[in-house]
């Protein structure tokens, strides 16, 4: 029976006896697993140093030129002490010990995992910012004194799961609004909008359905 690849990690099994190459391979699946297995890693912002430590195991920085948000294992290659990459597939998960934190990776990053109780805050800089995945369970800040518009995707463009929560505070002057994109629903009007009611007011945004949010909190009035 010619070797197979194995549900979950992909490993490979089921070989013919003295099958070529075999003992590599085996070898190359059992590295992944004693990485992948209670996974933890240094650091995800702290470049590769050229030397690595015996059983280290990192995340390249975003930033980085190369192997970005790989994961990083110290070990050998033909022999020789090196860095080995893996390319890190959707839902792995990790500690960052320099963090203490668990990161999982989603839609090509690295995001926090939530806690209970603690959520991110996402400064808005910008005069206009479309919701992306990395904002889900956040809380978004509006800092500026331009005004600001927060825009609703339609599903087809970013795939937020009903129920998704997200908060948005008016911390700067600038009036923050909120926008359905097209074909988007807000508090059930197509492609409508609404003003925060000024600084340091807030809004809890909940997806409510596929293209449908409702958005609640202190509005200027009424969604139109």
């Amino acid at each position: 029976m010619p070797e197979r690849i194995m549900p979950g990690l992909g490993l490979r099994a089921f070989y013919d006896p003295g099958q070529r190459d075999w003992g590599t391979s085996v070898s190359e699946d059992l590295r992944l697993v004693s990485a992948l297995l209670q996974a933890r890693a240094t650091s995800r912002s702290t470049p590769l140093p050229v030397t690595g430590s015996a059983g280290q195991i990192a995340i390249v920085p975003a930033a980085a030129g190369a192997n970005a948000n790989a994961v990083a294992l110290w070990d050998e290659v033909a022999g020789t002490p090196a860095w080995v990459f893996l390319t890190p597939q959707e839902g792995w998960q990790f500690r960052i010990d320099d963090e203490a934190r668990q990161v999982r990776f989603t839609a090509g990053a690295w995001v926090e995992v939530p806690r209970p109780g603690i959520v991110a805050i996402r400064t808005l800089t910008a005069t206009a910012h479309t919701l992306e995945l990395a904002d889900t369970g956040a809380i978004l800040e509006t800092t500026g004194s331009s005004a600001v518009t927060v825009t609703l995707p339609a599903e087809a463009s970013v795939p937020f799961e009903t129920g998704t929560l997200i908060n948005v505070t008016q911390v700067g002057a600038g009036v923050a609004t909120i926008a359905a994109a097209a074909g988007v629903s807000l508090n059930g009007v197509s492609g409508g909008s609404v003003a925060l009611d000024g600084q340091w007011s807030g809004v809890a945004l909940v997806k409510r359905g596929a293209d449908a949010w409702t958005v609640q909190g202190a509005l200027a009035g009424a969604v139109a």
